[in-house]
């Protein structure tokens, strides 16, 4: 599986959130200063997540963005979804396999991919901001 770095970006942004959840909303310019990244190309991110309703903003002096849900009930997996597309962690997985295989149907190494999709879809999931914060700290 290869992220793009909107959805590692993304990600990340809404973990700094997370980890003020029970503060102000925080600003653009704050986060891209706290995770040393582009404000401009967070400024498109957050437009992926508000349309996708992870997040919600407000104007003013003490503006910026909040969570829509509490951390525990965000998973990586809604994010990554909001920002990369459906997640595929393996080509011949992907609605391109027989560009990968020439006979689906007979290829010996099919389970074992099919298995490693299942498990990694199932992290990521299964995994919450909460869960992502906890570990940081």
């Amino acid at each position: 599986m290869n992220l793009t770095t909107k959805g590692r970006y993304g990600l990340a942004a809404m973990c700094e959130l997370a980890s003020k959840n029970n503060s102000d909303p925080l600003s653009i310019s704050q986060i891209a200063k706290n995770l040393n990244l582009s404000q401009r190309y967070l400024e498109q991110i957050f437009r992926q997540l508000k349309a996708n309703d992870l997040v919600d903003s407000s104007r003013g002096v003490k503006g910026g963005y909040f969570l829509t849900k509490k951390p525990e009930e965000i998973t990586a997996g809604e994010i990554l979804e909001a920002l990369e597309g459906k997640i595929v962690s393996t080509g011949c997985m992907g609605k391109n396999c027989t560009d990968v295989c020439d006979d689906p149907k007979t290829c010996l190494t099919r389970p074992l991919w099919n298995r490693i999709e299942e498990d990694v879809m199932h992290i990521i999931n299964s995994t919450t901001l909460q869960d992502l914060v906890e570990k940081d700290e």
